[in-house]
């Protein structure tokens, strides 16, 4: 995301979504009542209400009061619709219009209010630069490619190897370390990521590391790991040692924030399910709030999300932290828990 006007005493800033992962975020900060201003193209009739009158399209300036957000089918375009309260003369104030966002769109948009959690989701996305991290995890087998992006986990592509069991250091081994080598090479070219993590067994680390070429080995890393699957990637992203390479990446507050989640849940230091969270809320008692994508959408579905926003701005101003839970995995946990939890500073009555 490009800042191109950031005036928060007036509660007014303009953005260029710059990737495609701006749009999950904008998805995040854009919330109903705001305001939205934008070039757009609107169908208009020329010659008054006649039958006959001539419909043209035409890009205009509108702006609107937003009162639905919402992804298109394929996930690359943000919709975003509302009232039309300002605009030129041939479009009728109070009609609808959904604006379309897009890479390299701009707009502008004035909040009633900044919330801290909403001013953090922005510097997020402003901060963003589709950092991606490549992860390798293979043993004498097989290797498994991922990568990870501010906006989950995307599984690459494995491979298998040819490999006698019985003799290890054959000449078949030797060519399928290299073809892991090569292959890394070729996703180091296509994605650029910021790290290379290899995750393999101690016993197998030296056939790739002594292989790797001064570009890769500078931003690599290896870690300990026995096992090659898609479920592992997941559970490597609260590995201590990976603590320096992941800090700029959400989905490892994520991670952190389902662990903390699972072990406070057996001190009955959790609040869960929006009606208790709301009750624990009132008493200050949050330190801790996560919410899924999928109970967002729900509270804009099922029309109680300025009640949502009323809990998150008074937890905010609690001095809480607030996250928003984005990937499949963590998203699954907090769901199965009423898709809002809270980690509580005091046990409740």
């Amino acid at each position: 995301m490009i800042p191109l006007k950031l005036d928060f005493n007036h509660n007014i800033v303009s953005l260029k979504v710059s990737l495609p992962d701006d749009l999950w975020y904008l998805s995040h900060i854009i919330a109903v009542n705001d305001s939205m201003t934008m070039k757009t193209e609107r169908k208009i009739k020329l010659g008054g209400s006649d039958t006959n009158a001539k419909v043209v399209k035409k890009i205009i300036v509108l702006t609107i009061t937003v009162e639905d957000i919402s992804f298109s089918d394929d996930s690359s375009q943000l919709r975003v619709k509302g009232k039309v309260t300002q605009g030129p003369e041939d479009v009728p104030h109070g009609s609808y219009h959904t604006f379309g966002i897009s890479v390299n769109d701009t707009f502008t948009l004035v909040k009633p209010s900044w919330p801290n959690f909403t001013m953090s989701r922005l510097d997020e996305a402003i901060k963003n630069r589709d950092d991606v991290i490549l992860f390798v995890l293979y043993d004498r087998e097989q290797v498994l490619f991922s990568s990870l992006r501010q906006t989950g986990i995307q599984h690459l592509g494995e491979q298998k190897g040819d490999v006698q069991k019985k003799q290890f250091d054959s000449s078949s081994s030797t060519v399928f370390y290299d073809d892991i080598l090569k292959q890394t090479q070729l996703y180091d070219e296509q994605l650029k990521p910021k790290s290379v993590v290899f995750a393999t067994a101690n016993f197998f680390k030296s056939y790739v590391e002594k292989k790797l070429p001064d570009s890769l080995k500078k931003k690599s890393f290896f870690i300990e790991s026995t096992v090659v699957s898609k479920s592992v990637v997941s559970k490597l992203l609260s590995r201590p040692e990976l603590q320096n390479i992941l800090a700029s990446q959400r989905l490892q507050s994520e991670v952190l924030f389902v662990d903390e989640v699972l072990k406070e849940l057996n001190k009955d230091m959790v609040a869960y399910g929006f009606d208790d969270v709301v009750e624990s809320a009132t008493t200050g008692a949050i330190s801790y709030l996560g919410l899924t994508e999928t109970f967002l959408k729900k509270s804009r579905e099922e029309n109680f999300y300025d009640a949502l926003d009323m809990l998150l701005q008074q937890v905010d101003s609690s001095n809480a932290k607030i996250i928003f839970i984005y990937g499949d995995d963590a998203k699954k946990t907090i769901d199965g828990l009423g898709g809002i939890v809270g980690v509580l500073r005091w046990k409740a009555n």
